[in-house]
């Protein structure tokens, strides 16, 4: 269960300014929602919002970002200080054969609404991490066939035999793409057969990693005096 704390810090043209302070691990948080728990309307308020993540506090992902703006109001401040992590899901490993692994979760995404005056600004603090989800490793290369014998006489290729298929690549680390999976292999046959051989595939490639900051083509401040593991664009 996480718990959230508020406070309401002064009035002014803007409207009261909102604290939301996290301070137990955490699914899947969206900063609008949180906000909005305490009165925040996105379509008319430009209080500013500083949300506080403590240290030793993890907020994850499992199927979509870990940590989204929501679609605030454009003319609403955002700071975000994190003292804890946000880290993104790792993609899932593709086991069918040249699969392609499934892209990593971002760690912090921000909404495509612009045109406010509102500024936005993340501060990854020390020991801090802000991290995208490694992608997923890729499914291994089908397996390669060839005549291993030849019959000069009648000009014919016999006894069939077969390779491996290649095996799954491995998931990334944060902000790390998976890795491909390895090839299929072609077994030695005859020369006067190759015409009738078929070759190993090269495996499906690694899923991309997840965003440490997708800024969706916002302007937003990153201050790091931790660890951020991915794209911050």
């Amino acid at each position: 269960m996480s718990n959230f704390g508020y406070q309401i810090l002064g009035f002014g043209s803007g409207g009261a300014s909102i604290v939301i302070d996290i301070t137990s691990n955490a699914v899947e948080q969206n900063i609008l929602t949180l906000a909005t728990a305490f009165g925040y309307n996105a379509a008319t308020s430009t209080a500013a919002i500083i949300v506080n993540i403590a240290s030793g506090v993890t907020i994850s992902g499992s199927s979509t970002h870990a940590l989204r703006t929501g679609a605030l109001n454009a003319n609403s401040d955002l700071t975000i200080n994190i003292s804890g992590s946000v880290d993104g899901f790792t993609g899932a490993n593709n086991t069918a054969l040249r699969g392609v692994g499934s892209a990593g979760g971002d760690a912090l995404f921000f909404e495509t609404n612009t045109g406010g005056t509102g500024t936005y600004v993340v501060n990854v603090l020390s020991g801090a991490n802000l991290r995208g989800g490694g992608g997923g490793g890729g499914g291994g290369g089908t397996r390669g066939s060839a005549y291993q014998n030849h019959d000069y006489k009648n000009n014919n290729c016999y006894t069939l035999v077969y390779g491996s298929n290649g095996s799954s690549g491995s998931a990334g680390s944060f902000g790390v793409a998976g890795s491909s999976g390895s090839a299929g292999s072609t077994p030695a046959g005859n020369g006067n057969c190759n015409h009738l051989k078929t070759y190993g595939t090269a495996g499906g490639a690694g899923g991309a990693a997840g965003f440490a900051l997708r800024k969706n083509s916002r302007t937003v401040t990153l201050n790091n005096s931790g660890t951020v593991a991915g794209s911050a664009s």
